[in-house]
């Protein structure tokens, strides 16, 4: 199929990605945003290869950002004890892209600019979805226009206003059992410090792992600023706890609760933690797998988080998005028919987001265990280049299914790897949760 008239829901990174994947492919997308601009906010965003492939075939100049590239994993735990580099310096050889630290500001600005350069893409902002037809099918703003398309794609987020429709029951999102802090900081006060520059001077994204807790950090914009994203258990948070209605962000300025909690940390922690500013933090939430993805019309799907949420523990939720787009529009080129193409396009992605999210969850209990018998147990299996390795990318086999996948080849995912092991029950700390399922 070529020259559809699609429009697309949302302007985040799927949605975008989304316009630029359909129109290389000869189509004409509309994408409407309800926000009336697009904020300067945000912080780090890491783009692994599976993902920043596509922005290259797509026409997306990443020279254009200021931008570092990783150079792998690092683990080391609460006390400052290195136990495993995962080393990406073989990325861009072996998988064909390289893997970038960049600005999430500076992404979505960078994609913006490439859609509104394309003949075949443009964005409406302020326009506010209020209802579907998803026989024509269509979509009415809150101004009473309608627009007419021959494909619409929702990728409006985890709040998706149509997910319950589409899937054919309700799927509510569900807390995890975590909260996420997002701190920026001048990479200036890491520099003058001589036991912190080295985190800025070699690009590596270092996970602090302890109690109920993690803390991850990689520097931006060529070292002119350190990104920095701690994940901590409800119980163990020391801040103000947030609402339990909604995906609520709390925007703040006090590094008390932060230094408090981390106190007995190794001290490039603490002195992260010293350093902090102004800084968002939220609930982190997913769901289970839906049903379905696309409606029974054959005419409507979801894409991105509104349809596979994941926690940030993969650094995988922009990049799934940007495969969703790539699959996308692969089905619609291989296919005769809408609803053949949507339903080739789900059948392909549903078993590996599903596989992406699960990890999430497994590298979730692993990053945040006690001392014990379970973490010397972890960190012994962490040296293991086999499915054992409880860090996904440690594993040679599990890096390549990752890494090297082409979503643009229509093909279902026949050799999964097997998942991580979890901790034996007794040293899991999210085990009660399960089953729960606390709704936000």
């Amino acid at each position: 199929m070529r020259n559809l008239e699609v429009v697309v829901v949302g302007a985040g990174i799927g949605g975008l990605q989304t316009a630029l994947a359909l129109a290389s492919d000869g189509h004409t997308v509309t994408i409407l945003e309800s926000a009336k601009s697009f904020e300067e906010v945000g912080a780090g965003i890491r783009v692994p290869p599976n993902s920043s492939r596509f922005g290259n075939r797509w026409g997306v100049d990443y020279s254009k950002v200021k931008k570092e590239v990783s150079l792998g994993n690092r683990f080391v735990d609460w006390q400052g004890r290195t136990l495993l580099d995962c080393d990406f310096g073989d990325v861009e050889s072996r998988y064909g892209a390289p893997y970038y630290f960049i600005h999430r500001a500076d992404l979505v600005k960078l994609l913006v600019g490439t859609v509104q350069e394309n003949e075949r893409t443009s964005i409406r902002t302020g326009c506010r979805v209020v209802s579907y037809d998803y026989d024509v099918p269509s979509v009415t703003l809150s101004t009473g226009e309608v627009l007419k398309a021959d494909l619409v794609v929702c990728a409006d987020g985890i709040k998706s206003a149509v997910r319950d429709t589409i899937n054919g029951r309700h799927v509510a999102p569900q807390d995890t059992g975590d909260v996420a802090y997002r701190i920026l900081v001048p990479a200036k006060l890491l520099l003058e410090d001589s036991t912190m520059a080295h985190l800025v001077q070699n690009p590596w994204a270092v996970h602090w792992m302890g109690p109920e807790g993690h803390a991850v950090g990689y520097p931006l914009r060529e070292g002119e600023l350190y990104n920095i994203i701690i994940d901590v258990t409800h119980s163990s948070d020391l801040g103000e706890p947030l609402p339990d209605e909604g995906q609520v962000w709390k925007s703040a300025r006090s590094n008390v609760e932060l230094v408090e909690r981390f106190k007995d940390w190794c001290p490039e922690v603490k002195r992260l933690c010293a350093m902090t500013g102004d800084y968002l933090k939220w609930k982190l939430a997913d769901f289970d797998q839906l049903d379905r993805w696309v409606h029974p019309s054959g005419k409507v799907c979801l894409l991105g988080d509104a349809c596979h949420p994941m926690m940030p523990y993969m650094a995988q939720g922009a990049a799934q998005a940007t495969e969703d787009a790539a699959t996308l529009a692969a089905a619609l080129t291989a296919h005769e028919g809408i609803s053949e193409a949507l339903h080739a396009y789900e059948r392909q992605r549903k078993p590996r987001t599903t596989y992406v999210a699960r990890n999430t969850r497994v590298l979730q209990e692993h990053l945040h265990l006690y001392d014990g018998p379970a973490k010397e147990e972890r960190d012994r299996m962490m040296q293991l280049d086999d499915p054992r390795n409880p860090m996904f990318w440690g594993c040679s086999e599990r890096k390549d299914w990752l890494f090297g996948h082409d979503a643009s080849e229509l093909r279902v995912d026949g050799s999964i790897p097997a998942l991580p092991p979890m901790p034996p029950d007794e040293a899991r700390v999210y085990k009660e949760m399960e089953g729960k399922g606390s709704k936000l």
